[in-house]
Parts: structure tokens; sequence; C-alpha cells
């Protein structure tokens, strides 16, 4: 990602990563770093919106682009993806390049094998790219490089969810489909059968008795630090503990509805004042990494919610996790600027792929 030259634009509109400015003037260095967002001053006029660079909060792009079946389930999806998917350097690099050319200026990636960390970093797209831990039936800790994160209560063991929680910033797969809260209670269903399909010794494992995110405070593990993915099976008092914890989530509402046709609580989960981002998942359920689709799946079921509430999600709030300033036009920062050609901010989540264009990549 190259920065162009510096330049002052006064654009028809502008979001700061907190709110909306009408015909300001915006300039920047060569860098792409930010020189001053106000009210008036110099620059050429430009139509459309001017926003800082998208976080993706959640993404597998390692996993190359597969026409996997709707509706079916989660277990049934992920046989199908261990079946068919298929991890290498040339799909990481192909999800890089077209995530960039879709607004995104960072990620929170989950991926198994590493390429994806190499093509990003060299691509110089920001962000946290995990490594995945699975193993319901080891509870140490693997000696592997890189950030170390957990896949989710049904197939990594509460040592090593512990573990990578202890480490820093972590995420997971949480309460994504109903049988994953029958096997934490129970010990039973399709997860326990899937997962000694697998080989796995379930003897070295015990059912905690409680949902996924019960299970998460028993641990200890749930708070600021922790990003929930999907939690689209939550509801009422395991959503009031993410509330009470500081823990964040991040939806992924296109993959939720191809895998399983359902939607997260997101009233729930915005009346508990709980900071969710948004994250496309993997090119294995959704046909592209377009994040302006992902907020336009949810403003047309929560249509009631403000327009700033999905721009949050897909700047600022990401910046704001990851620790790093990504997702707002401040000072001496480089978000990366991205040009929507848009009549009105209004339009911006109606569904349609807006074209967008870079004036400056981010730098972090």
């Amino acid at each position: 990602m190259r920065s162009s030259e510096g330049r002052w634009v006064r654009p028809a509109w502008a979001w700061d990563g907190q709110r909306f400015w009408k015909r300001p003037s915006v300039g920047w260095d060569g860098d792409g770093r930010i020189l001053a967002l106000r009210e008036d001053g110099p620059g050429e006029e430009l139509e459309g919106l001017l926003l800082p660079g998208l976080v993706n909060g959640h993404v597998h792009l390692e996993i190359g682009a597969l026409a996997t079946l709707p509706g079916r389930g989660l277990i049934n999806w992920v046989q199908e993806l261990r079946a068919r998917g298929q991890i290498s350097a040339a799909a990481a690099g192909r999800a890089v390049y077209a995530a960039i050319k879709l607004g995104t200026a960072a990620v929170v990636d989950v991926g198994n094998s590493g390429e994806a960390a190499a093509v990003g970093r060299a691509a110089q797209l920001p962000g946290l790219y995990f490594r995945e831990i699975l193993g319901i039936d080891q509870a140490e800790m693997p000696d592997l490089p890189g950030p170390l994160t957990p896949h989710a209560p049904y197939s990594t063991h509460p040592g090593r969810i512990s573990g990578c929680a202890r480490r820093g910033r972590w995420t997971m797969h949480v309460d994504e489909d109903p049988e994953e809260s029958r096997f934490l209670r129970t010990g039973e269903g399709g997860w326990a059968e899937y997962v000694r399909s697998l080989g796995r010794d379930l003897s070295q494992w015990e059912a905690p008795g409680v949902g996924p995110i019960a299970m998460l405070r028993q641990l200890g593990v749930l708070g600021p630090m922790g990003l929930l993915a999907h939690v689209t099976c939550t509801r009422g008092a395991e959503l009031d503990l993410i509330g009470q914890s500081g823990a964040w989530v991040v939806l992924c509402p296109r993959s939720n509805l191809h895998i399983t046709g359902r939607l997260p609580d997101l009233s729930g989960i915005v009346s508990r004042r709980i900071p969710f981002l948004l994250g496309t998942d993997s090119l294995a359920s959704v046909a592209d990494l377009d994040l302006l689709q992902e907020a336009a799946v949810l403003r047309r079921a929560f249509p009631d919610l403000p327009l700033e509430l999905w721009l949050e999600a897909l700047t600022s709030r990401g910046g704001d996790w990851l620790g790093k300033p990504l997702g707002r036009l401040l000072p001496g920062t480089a978000p990366g600027i991205l040009h929507v050609d848009i009549p009105h901010p209004e339009q911006l989540f109606d569904g349609t792929s807006w074209k967008r264009r870079w004036l400056a990549c981010p730098k972090v």
C-alpha cells in the first residue's frame, strides 16, 4: 500500500470516527498523516464521503473462496470446509489485496498457517494476526510463535483458553450455533459426536454445565481484552454477563445467515452498551470481504439504530480494541483516508456496492 502525495480537500461529507462534518477542510502530508480537520480552510472540493480506513474485526484471510452450501448449520459447514477448503499463501494474498481494495485499513485475522500474517505484513496491512489454538483434550499451551488465540469453547481446552487470555488481547468464536451451548451444558450432542469422530479424547475434558459466556466468566477471562466473535445465539442473562465484564463482540451477519440463518441480538447488545465491531468472516461463507455489506445487512434488520453506530463499528471501535491509532481522522495519525463516491451518507448501507478509492494509505 503506497501513500499518495499530501493534499488538502473539502469533501461534501467527512466522518472522523465519531461524527459527521459537512464540507470541512481536510489535509494530510505525503506520508498520509492527518494535518488538520476543520470547519473552514483550503482544499479542492470533492463530492462524496471521506472517512478513515475500515477495520475488519474478524476475518480468516488464509481460507480460499469456496461456495459452501447455505443453511445447514455450523457442524455441517465445518465438515464441508475441512473436506473441501484450501489454506494457502495464494489464497491469503488474494484475500489481503481484495480487502485493501474494498477499503480495509486493518484486520483482526485468525488463522492456522501463518500465511495471512506474512502476506499482510508484506502488503503493509496493519492489525493483529492470530494463530488459532485447538485441542479440547490438551490443557497445555503449545510452543508456537505469534499471538495465540483459542478457536472456540467446543474445540479448545479451558486451560488453553486461559493461557491465551493471559497473554493479552484474544478473540474466539463464541455461541455461533445452538449445539455449542448444548455441548457445554451436557457434554453431548452434535459437537460431542463430531469431536470424537476426529479422534479427540473427551475423557480429558469435563463439561462445565453452563453456556459459553458463563464458562468464560468461570475461567476468569471475560473482560475488555476479549473479542467474542459471532455471539449469534447469545441472549438475556449471558448478554448481561458480557455487558458487566467490559468484553467486546464482533458480528459477521452475512456469514451467520449463510451458515445458520440466524442474526445476533443486536438490540440487546446495544441496550447493554456492549462495544461491537463488524467482520466479514472468511470467503468460505461470504461472497466478498466488503464490510459495508455487513453493515447493510444489520441496518435492514435493525432499521431504528442510528447511522453513526454502524460507522463507529467499522472505524473507531476497531482502532480502540486494537489499541492502535486507526479508525479516526486525528492530526498526527495515518489511519488511511478512504473516499466513497456517494451522494449522501444515509445511502452508505443501502446494499449498493459504492465505488471507493484510497486517497492516503494507513501507516501504524
